[in-house]
């Protein structure tokens, strides 16, 4: 349905407004397939974690670190730590000042109705906008905590994979790489979190451009998460 009351040439005013049933249709879906994919991704990881990039950067992790214990070669280890450090501390400053100018934003307030209209067949009302911002400063605080625990866990790392094997009452190669490989999954989540946050600001247009947006995000998580050859290899038998 046209909105003759929309300004000429904005979206409403070529296509018709958005009944607000399509739009919470529109906004259900968008988690619906975002929920629904990250499910998949994790049943995928846990059955099959060679069909994700993410299962294999675990087992590599773990030869990486048999591979420098074996070699004594501690330079190494201590110099690619603080390269997963700093950049995890940069990820984390940046999380933290973004959650935190948002959180300004919404309680000073921010007007998005003029380009909320010209560009959305269902605009964002004025009281959601503050409600919206709030779920993107949320995320880019849930980023901020992931990417302290990952410092966490790397700093953790950093003083058991110089540890002498008589330390370890177990496997050590296998306690020291859960421990670095729970460093990268929450690295992993960060950054995670910084993606998602796309749609969510798109969300505060109008939830077309939320749908569009996630699936615009799936579609490229989907190539960083599986594998090109998602099936699991067959185990060979001597």
């Amino acid at each position: 349905m046209v909105d003759a009351s929309a300004p000429a040439g904005s979206a409403r005013a070529l296509l018709g407004t958005l009944p607000a049933e399509l739009a919470w249709a529109a906004n259900a879906a968008a988690l619906l397939l975002l929920l629904g994919y990250h499910l998949y991704l994790r049943r995928l990881l846990a059955r099959h974690p060679e069909a994700t990039y993410r299962g294999r950067s675990d087992r590599l992790r773990r030869a990486w670190i048999e591979t420098v214990r074996a070699a004594h070669n501690d330079i190494l280890a201590v110099q690619t730590l603080r390269n997963w450090v700093m950049s995890a501390t940069l990820f984390a400053s940046t999380a933290i000042l973004i959650g935190l100018g948002v959180i300004s934003v919404a309680l000073e307030g921010l007007d998005l109705g003029a380009l909320s209209q010209a560009l959305s067949l269902a605009p964002t009302r004025a009281p959601l906008v503050r409600v919206k911002l709030l779920f993107i400063a949320a995320l880019f605080f849930i980023a901020f905590l992931h990417f302290a625990l990952s410092l966490r866990y790397y700093n953790h790392t950093g003083f058991l994979i110089n540890l002498p094997d008589s330390h370890f009452s177990a496997d050590d190669a296998g306690l020291i790489a859960e421990t670095l490989n729970r460093a990268g999954g929450h690295y992993n989540r960060g950054t995670r979190s910084f993606l998602l946050a796309v749609p969510l600001v798109l969300w505060l247009i109008g939830p077309d451009w939320f749908l569009l947006g996630t699936i615009a995000i799936l579609f490229f998580l989907y190539r960083f998460d599986i594998h090109a050859d998602r099936r699991p290899r067959p185990h060979r038998r001597d």
